[in-house]
């Protein structure tokens, strides 16, 4: 791997943003379906919110791609090269961990009884 392995407040950063974001949408997802306009459970809103959430941050790692070589922006082989630097691993961790949290919820994995 390139780079060092460093935890900095940016990574907080990208988890929180991530989880306003799927909160964001679970609410539009409720409503909505208060409405008769989608069929959501919170539990599904909030999954499908991290998920969207993920693919966003993997779309705009995609689009920075710090690979540390004079590359273009986004072309194929500075995404698939930005996966060996620790930054940019580390900018999706957030998004990553708030995703796994929207499974255990949607699966039901601490129930409350």
């Amino acid at each position: 791997m390139l780079g060092t392995f460093k935890i900095d407040r940016s990574n907080f950063g990208h988890a929180l943003e991530a989880f306003i974001i799927a909160i964001v949408i679970a609410a539009v997802c409720v409503v909505a379906t208060g409405l008769g306009w989608l069929a959501y459970t919170p539990a599904e809103g909030f999954l499908l919110g991290s998920g969207l959430a993920l693919a966003w941050y993997i779309g705009r790692e995609k689009r920075d791609c710090e690979t540390g070589l004079d590359l273009p922006a986004g072309s194929p082989k500075a995404w698939l090269l930005m996966w060996i630097r620790w930054k940019n691993l580390l900018d999706l961790v957030g998004p990553i961990l708030v995703h796994a949290i929207a499974w255990a919820i949607y699966l039901d994995l601490f129930p409350s009884t």
